[in-house]
This record gives structure tokens, C-alpha cells and sequence, in this order.
């Protein structure tokens, strides 16, 4: 073979192996054009989630009733005898007034059975009244929660420890006024202690604790400091909220016609208020 022959052979190899620029074309186009066609899948997808999640929440938060229900309750009531269903309404109503009423009747005596109320001389006034029976309450003169007579609260709360009642009702301060010297801060540090003691001995029982009553003027006359009581209620009853009891508060239930001629001890009267209110703060 001639050197022609070769050289022409060697052209027609390396035409046959050139690419062909309108087939570069149309395989780039054709590429570009499945990119758009994925991502317009993509974005169909994205969209068809996306308006999928709002309708679920939308008919979530719009749930439609079932209307069946409602259909079979209104075909019941249609079929009901109306004058029995009314009758049945006012046995029920009835029913309901004498169960009220007999709560309201119970006496005190019965509604504070598993109860058991702490507290000073007028405290005493609950048993020596008859309101309450002694076994339920635990009182007397002169006791209170500042430094003095300890032995007396020392009695008091050795008592609650011994009966665990399941409602306590601790009335202190008239006595601690004085023996504070109208040192309301004394006072709250001073109680503060008895509480956390009974709530750590006591956890199954309810704890109240009752303000401290107004005095009559002739009282505040003989000696200014009882004029801070209202102090001594607002201060007990912030460290009532912090210790986490209840704070009974008895200023409104306090006439001038309770008062007994030292114008700090209470009569009859007062007493059978008392109890009721101190039942129903606690639910008794």
C-alpha cells in the first residue's frame, strides 16, 4: 500500500471520530429539558404536600359534626313521653333541695367530727357555747404563737400530731398583738415555724388559718397596739399564700353587738357564724 492509500484511511478514521455539533446540541437540550421536567416534579410534590397539611389542619380544626348522632337524639326525644321526662326533672330537683337543706341542718357538732380547731380564749368560746364539743377543739387563755407561755402551744400542737385530723383550723394572735408590742414582722416570724411544723407532721391534713378579729374602740382605747390588728391579717395572710394553707378571713362577720364588755371576746352569736363560715371555706 502506497503512502496515499495510508494518509487517506487515516482521514476518513479521524472524520468518522468527530463529533457532530447539531448532535452536541440535542443531547445538551435533551438534558436541560429532563432537569426542568425533575424539578417541576419536585416542585408538584412540594405543592401537593404543602395543600395536603393545610387541609388536614383545617379540617382538624374544623371537624365536622356527626350528624347521625344528633339525628338519633332528637328521634329519641321525639319518642319520649314528655310528662314522664318532666316528672323525673322535678324528683331529681327535689331530691337535690333536701340533700341541701340537710347539709344546711347538720350540725356544726357532726360536720367538725374529724376536725379539729386550735387557738386562744376565744377559740374556748367555740365549746363553752356549745357550738362545738370540746374533744375538737383545743384552746385557752393566754395561749398564742410569740415567745411566753410555750407550754400552751407546745400542748396545742402534741394534740393535732395525736389526732391527725383530716381539717386543722389554727386561730391565733389576739394574744400575740400585745406580746409583740404591735410588732406585726415578730409576729409572722413567729408562726411561720408552727405551720411548716404541723404541714411536715400533719401531711394528710388541711390547714386553715384564721384571722385575727377587730377589736372594739374601748379595746384600742385601753391599748393602741390592737389598732394594727388589720397589719397583722394582711402580713398572716401573705405568709398563709407562701406556706401554701388557706387563710380564713372573719373581719366582716364581727357587729358591734358581739362584742362582751372587754370589747375583744365575742358572744353567742358570733360563734354560730364562725363555724359556718369556717365549714364552708373548708367544704365540710
Amino acid at each position: 500500500m502506497d503512502i496515499e492509500s495510508k494518509t487517506s484511511i487515516y482521514e476518513e478514521k479521524e472524520e468518522t471520530q468527530e463529533v457532530n455539533p447539531e448532535e452536541q446540541k440535542s443531547e445538551i437540550k435533551s438534558e436541560k429539558e429532563k432537569d426542568r421536567v425533575l424539578q417541576t416534579a419536585v416542585i408538584v410534590a412540594v405543592a401537593i404536600l404543602v395543600i395536603g397539611g393545610i387541609t388536614v389542619a383545617r379540617r382538624l380544626s374544623n371537624p365536622q359534626k356527626d350528624t347521625k348522632k344528633g339525628t338519633e337524639i332528637l328521634k329519641t326525644m321525639d319518642e319520649m313521653d314528655v310528662s314522664k321526662a318532666d316528672k323525673k326533672i322535678k324528683e331529681l330537683e327535689t331530691q337535690e333541695r333536701e340533700a341541701e337543706q340537710d347539709a344546711e341542718e347538720q350540725p356544726a357538732s357532726e360536720k367538725f367530727a374529724d376536725c379539729l380547731v386550735l387557738g386562744d380564749s376565744i377559740t374556748q368560746g367555740l365549746y363553752e357555747y356549745g357550738v362545738l364539743d370540746q374533744a375538737n377543739v383545743q384552746a385557752d387563755r393566754g395561749a398564742g404563737v410569740s415567745a411566753g407561755d410555750n407550754e400552751k402551744l407546745a400542748d396545742h400542737i402534741a394534740r393535732a400530731k395525736e389526732m391527725k385530723p383530716s381539717v386543722l383550723f389554727l386561730s391565733y394572735g389576739m394574744n400575740d398583738v400585745g406580746a409583740q408590742n404591735g410588732d406585726a414582722d415578730g409576729f409572722i416570724k413567729a408562726y411561720r415555724p408552727v405551720i411548716r411544723n404541723l404541714k411536715k407532721s400533719l401531711p394528710d391534713t388541711k390547714i386553715y388559718v384564721n384571722s385575727i378579729l377587730p377589736t372594739a374602740q374601748i379595746a384600742i382605747d385601753q391599748n393602741s397596739v390592737y389598732a394594727k390588728i388589720p397589719e397583722f391579717n394582711q402580713k398572716l395572710k401573705k405568709l398563709c399564700e407562701k406556706e401554701k394553707v388557706t387563710f380564713i378571713d372573719n373581719t366582716e362577720l364581727v357587729k358591734q353587738e358581739y362584742y362582751a364588755g372587754d370589747g375583744i371576746h365575742m358572744s353567742t352569736g358570733y360563734y354560730k357564724e364562725w363555724v359556718n363560715h369556717m365549714a364552708e371555706v373548708a367544704e365540710l
